[in-house]
């Protein structure tokens, strides 16, 4: 079965849309913490029960471990618009909670990219690790897990650049970084100036878009030179 979009217009027993939530609401101080652009609001959902949206949106999702919690809900959608995933991030602390809870609404999806509604696949796509990432970049998608070199290979887009975590003391990151300079895929090697370990991070750290944009140009490089470069990122 195909869902439509989660539609602007209508009122959902159990979610509401962040742009039309409160100003005090503590969802939108999570926004407004993660320096999130308020014209973005309208993408994002917030859930005071995850579990029940999620029975809402899906009833028949056969899914036993939905958290029954407060959460922000991104939205994933595909191509023709249509709803493929939804996914929860707690906003609560607590030990034994997942942060990111994801449940699919269309299970034939072989991989679940978020951001396939608003990107153009006729000009540079930037892929990246996280749907937030991807909020402050032009023309970004988002793979549903770390491994992005995946959404690489089935995103029908000529020019793409793989922009990894900067984080060289993650062994799977390494990997996967490496394995995609291998495959001769345009990768990010962040330079030594950058300390911090994601988009959102530089952004809350006081990085401008324009700045992480023109940093990602001029840190962009395949083959030989991405080796090197790499080589000496690891060891930061």
């Amino acid at each position: 079965p195909k869902f439509d979009k989660l539609d602007t217009d209508i009122t959902y027993q159990n979610a509401e849309r962040c742009d039309k939530l409160p100003e005090n609401h503590f969802c939108i101080q999570y926004l407004v913490n993660r320096k999130i652009p308020k014209e973005l609001y309208s993408l994002l959902f917030y859930t005071d029960n995850f579990k029940k949206f999620c029975d809402e949106v899906y009833p028949q999702h056969q899914k036993e471990k939905l958290t029954e919690d407060k959460r922000l809900v991104i939205p994933f959608y595909d191509e023709y618009n249509t709803l493929i995933a939804v996914s929860g991030r707690a906003l609560e602390t607590s030990d034994y909670k997942l942060r990111y809870v994801t449940m699919r609404t269309d299970e034939s999806e072989e991989k679940l990219i978020y951001g396939m509604d608003r990107v153009n696949t006729n000009e540079l796509v930037k892929i990246v690790e996280g749907p937030i990432d991807s909020l402050f970049l032009n023309n970004c998608i988002a793979a549903g897990d770390a491994n992005i070199s995946l959404v690489a290979r089935v995103i029908n887009a000529r020019k793409k650049v793989l922009i990894y975590d900067n984080e060289p003391r993650n062994k799977d990151i390494v990997k996967m970084m490496n394995d995609a300079i291998k495959s001769g895929y345009n990768v990010v090697i962040w330079p030594e100036t950058i300390v911090q370990k994601d988009i959102n991070e530089m952004i809350q750290s006081g990085l401008s878009q324009g700045e992480i944009e023109d940093i990602i140009s001029s840190n962009t490089f395949s083959g030989l030179e991405a080796q090197t470069k790499f080589v000496f990122w690891k060891k930061v």
